[in-house]
């Protein structure tokens, strides 16, 4: 059979990344008016892709609505392919939930535009999450276009394959050869270059071609369509044997179903492709830390409780706010390309990206705070001392955690304008003290962690604010069995004094403790954490290690002649700085000296040092199993890398690192170095909510904040590396020990990316039996309880409001809530777990109100099934070994 050649012309689009945003959507403009001029000018110009991200039309209407419909003329055709993505994003810096709106977005814009190529088009991410297939199946995909991650293996010398992910979902995997998206774009050669170039990349797709087609991407990063095609084809045509064809993607893997067969699988993510081409996952996790802490913030800010809030408050008649949620998301989505998340970018990229995030979190507070309005009414004409505190529980299982509150009592008026005629009244004295109550009128215990004296204010839509003075305290609340993704309130009682309460926290000068947990801190700042319920006790842990990174935004590379600096070396202030009775903390106060920069030649670091400052506090609360610890520190160094070591005394090379919708299992290898003359193999690697070493007698879970990188050490300790920063001057070098290859993108410096001032990082170890880790219950539990507190919300209504409420509760432990939300088109409530473990679970959804229809979905909404309903409030869910379940619930 002949082979056939399909080549598909495109423009892969960075939407900022060694220029601005605002800079390359200008050539966007310039180049999306060329691409339809040209279509309307040669009808054998037969297609061109904009890059599967329909962000580029976006961005091209907001400047260009007068050629709407021209546009959307030439998507409907065919002429033009977009989707099915919003932005192309990286894979392991986002949450599995962001992926899901992303291809919400993506492919509900494309449809709106008369088109949507239904192919997992991915050709440029660093990397491909486990459960990609799973993802893209949710929304009717089957197939993905992938380069970097894979390949250069002796058995991976092909160009398809299928891809299984974790739950057994299989899709079809097209693997570029290994000049990936560009090496098929010819416009500025001469005949003669043509020919002889095709014919060594004709070479090489016949040899990797596992059926008679072929294809070779014409394009490349912001380029514009080749108007010469047409007659290059001709010329193709005329000196090779074979059909040569302008196609696109879609064509192309269509007729390649046709064809295959027997297909070799490849499981699971795809991390390595070292030999292959740039795979760049070396530095990406931890360039720039800053932005991945506020984007896991955000995107828990947008899952757990906006979306939630926003769901239930709409129940309960509240005007939908979904144009503000997609707008939020939208904003969050704009940071999620690969130049961008991965923070690769020049300065005023990530400038850029910490207003979205702000405008995400101002967003989110908003709907919040419209929904909690709905569902704990708000007097806004109540304006004096606050009444009641509320606390929401984010998680689908009843909570009883101790966690941080604001509670504020009046002082004095504030008169804002001119008004000569009003007489403000003396301040009031401060409150004595208060106490707090639950619906049963019981006492609840509280700590005073600060107090001051500060504005309020209570907002209404009916007048101007009300500005107030008040007596501000902050405090940690003792709150017991807060209902499933629910709340519970407590009456606020002055009194004359501040009440005490017994604690079963115990403290020493170096020690805190509970009934779970004992923890010691040595005078060199090395912590000990002794593990009560199992027996068994972790040493050495929080020590922190510096060494030089002369690497660059994508890569990190050590210098010639190293020098690493470690916290244990030096002595450190010790002291007890909370005494319960909720919480105790333990503070450490530490200073490195570290080298101030790289040498001048980049080949080793600086003799001269300087002082960088580490403040961290360990805490406990009387129930707690896992130690939270949160360390500062004021970065004064240049070129360096700075990580946390926590050696868990366990001999092991395998890890099991939570990922998307999934727990992935790593083994940590050494590789022979001069063998990968592209890229060294990172020894770092990603992760979401937190990563895990065990043996047969013991097991420790690291819990981290936005922080995704860590390391296996292959020590003989099982020591785990969390990386803090990541510090560099440089978008691209061309001088990296670990790059071999070359640059990997455009010279550009980036004082920046050098992360100077303070930082602030949380984390929290979890020892646990290895038994534990197969179940996931305690880790799951821990996790919810460090990454999602529970959220306080004030009232100072006179009348009575109600105490509690809860919306849904899922069982078992096992099933991880991943979305509760607003269907897309306003009909009915969104419900998603998925499994977290490699066995099969029978779970159960329960919600407070009963229901009148429930169906299982795919992930785009989609019915697949009706539901097995158990009554009509409860439904039966069979989850397969990391399965998601997806629930479509419409109420009476």
């Amino acid at each position: 059979m002949k082979p056939t050649y399909h080549i598909v012309s495109h423009s892969h689009w960075d939407r900022e990344w060694y220029k601005s945003f605002e800079q390359f959507r200008a050539m966007l403009v310039n180049m999306i008016d060329d691409l339809l001029d040209l279509l309307a000018r040669d009808p054998g110009f037969a297609s061109f892709t904009l890059d599967g991200q329909t962000s580029v039309v976006e961005d091209y209407l907001a400047v260009r609505p007068e050629r709407r419909e021209e546009l959307a003329r030439y998507i409907k055709h065919g002429r033009i392919l977009t989707g099915p993505w919003y932005i192309l994003p990286d894979e392991f810096l986002v949450s599995a939930e962001s992926t899901v709106r992303n291809l919400m977005v993506g492919t509900t814009m494309a449809r709106a535009m008369g088109g949507g190529m239904n192919v997992g088009y991915i050709p440029d991410s660093f990397g491909h999450i486990a459960m990609m297939p799973a993802i893209l199946k949710g929304f009717g995909i089957d197939s993905a276009l992938v380069y970097r991650g894979f390949g250069g293996e002796p058995d991976q010398k092909t160009s398809e394959y299928r891809w299984v992910a974790p739950d057994g979902t299989k899709a079809l995997l097209i693997h570029l050869f290994r000049h990936g998206y560009s090496a098929g774009y010819f416009h500025q050669e001469t005949e003669k270059e043509i020919l002889e170039r095709f014919k060594d990349l004709k070479a090489e797709l016949d040899a990797r071609a596992t059926t008679s087609h072929r294809l070779m991407m014409n394009g490349g990063d912001h380029h514009w369509p080749d108007p010469k095609l047409p007659h290059t084809l001709g010329l193709l045509r005329r000196n090779f044997e074979g059909e040569f064809v302008h196609s696109n993607v879609p064509a192309y893997v269509e007729a390649v179903k046709k064809q295959v067969n027997g297909l070799p699988e490849v499981h699971g993510e795809m991390r390595f492709g070292y030999r292959y081409a740039f795979v760049v996952l070396g530095g990406t996790a931890s360039s720039r830390m800053y932005l991945k802490q506020e984007n896991w913030k955000a995107q828990l800010l947008m899952e757990r409780y906006v979306e939630p809030l926003a769901a239930v408050a709409t129940l309960a008649g509240m005007r939908s706010q979904q144009p503000l949620v997609r707008q939020g998301w939208k904003n969050l989505l704009q940071n999620h390309p690969h130049d961008s998340i991965c923070g690769c970018s020049i300065d005023s990229v990530h400038r850029e990206m910490m207003t979205r995030f702000k405008a995400v979190n101002e967003i989110g507070a908003s709907v919040m705070e419209t929904a909690l309005q709905k569902l704990i009414p708000y007097d806004d004409q109540a304006f004096k001392d606050d009444r009641s505190l509320f606390l929401f529980n984010p998680s689908p299982f009843e909570r009883s955690d101790v966690t941080l509150a604001e509670i504020k009592f009046y002082l004095q008026d504030i008169i804002v304008g001119l008004n000569p005629d009003v007489k403000v009244a003396p301040k009031l004295p401060p409150v004595s003290g208060f106490r707090l109550r639950d619906e049963q009128g019981a006492e609840v215990p509280y700590q005073v962690v600060a107090r001051s004296e500060g504005y309020d204010i209570t907002y209404t839509n009916y007048n101007y604010p009300k500005q107030t003075y008040a007596d501000q305290w902050v405090l940690l609340v003792d709150a017991k069995r807060v209902p499933p993704v629910g709340f519970q309130g407590y009456t606020i009682e002055r009194t004359r004094d501040i009440p005490r309460y017994s604690s079963s926290l115990k403290t020493g000068k170096t020690f805190l403790e509970n009934d779970y947990l004992r923890v010691e801190v040595n005078g060199k700042g090395e912590v000990t954490l002794k593990d009560k319920v199992h027996k068994t006790v972790f040493s050495g842990l929080n020590v922190f290690e510096d060494s030089g990174d002369v690497g660059d935004e994508y890569t990190y590379s050590y210098p010639k002649k190293d020098r690493w600096v470690f916290s244990n070396k030096s002595r450190a202030s010790v002291r007890i700085i909370e005494q319960g009775p909720l919480r105790a903390t333990i503070q450490v106060v530490l200073v490195m000296h570290i080298p101030e920069s790289a040498t001048k030649d980049r080949g080793g670091r600086s003799g001269k040092t300087v002082p960088v400052k580490i403040i961290s506090s360990l805490s406990l609360t009387p129930s707690s199993r896992s130690l939270e610890m949160v360390t500062t520190v004021e970065n004064r160094a240049k070129d360096h890398r700075f990580r946390v070591l926590f050696p868990s005394g366990i001999r092991t090379d395998t890890v099991h690192a939570d990922s998307q919708f999934c727990v992935v299992e790593r083994k940590q290898k050494k590789y022979h170095l001069k063998e990968f003359t592209i890229e060294h193999p990172a020894a770092v690697a990603p992760m979401q909510r937190s990563v895990t070493v065990k043996n047969a007698k013991k097991a420790l879970t690291l819990f981290s904040y936005g922080m995704p990188e860590y390391e296996l050490k292959l020590d003989g300790r099982g020591t785990l590396a969390l990386t803090l920063l990541r510090c560099v001057g440089l978008l691209a070098a061309d001088d990296l020990i670990t790059r071999p290859g070359g640059k990997s993108g455009w010279h550009n410096e980036t004082p920046e990316a050098q992360c100077p001032g303070t930082h602030t990082f949380r984390y929290a170890l979890l020892p646990h039996s290895p038994e534990e880790l197969e179940s996931m219950d305690i880790i799951n539990r821990e996790s919810e309880k460090f990454h999602l507190p529970l959220f306080p919300v004030r009232r100072k209504n006179t009348t009575e409001l109600p105490f509690s409420g809860s919306f849904v509760s899922v069982e078992p432990s096992q099933l991880v809530l991943s979305a509760i939300k607003e269907a897309e088109d306003g009909k009915g409530t969104i419900l998603r777990v998925y499994n977290s473990t490699g066995k099969a679970v029978e779970g159960t959804i329960r919600f407070t109100r009963p229901f009148a229809d429930a169906w299982i979905t795919r992930l785009d909404e989609e019915k697949i099934e009706r539901a097995k309903p158990l009554d009509g409030q409860t439904i039966r869910v069979n989850v397969p070994p990391f399965g998601i379940s997806t629930v479509r619930v419409f109420w009476n």
